[in-house]
C-alpha cells in the first residue's frame, strides 16, 4: 500500500498520515508527502517522522497502526 503524509495541520497541531485509498488524503501533490509503499503502516510512521515530530495516523484508514 501507498502512504502519504499530509503537510496540512489538522486542529490538534499533527500532520496525518493516509493510505492512497483514503477519501480524506489531499488531492493536491503540494499538499501531500509521498512517503513510500509498505506492507504496513508502522513502516510509513518511520518515514514521516523524518519530516514532522507531530504526527497520527487516520483513524479512517490507517486504524491498525
Amino acid at each position: 500500500m501507498r502512504y502519504y503524509l499530509s503537510k496540512i495541520c489538522g486542529d490538534d497541531d499533527r500532520h496525518l498520515i493516509h493510505a492512497v485509498t483514503c477519501r480524506h488524503l489531499p488531492r493536491e501533490q503540494d499538499e501531500r508527502i509521498y512517503l513510500g509503499d509498505f506492507p504496513h503502516c508502522g513502516n510509513a510512521i518511520d518515514i514521516a517522522k523524518l519530516y514532522f515530530l507531530q504526527l497520527h495516523c487516520c483513524p479512517e484508514c490507517t486504524f491498525r497502526c
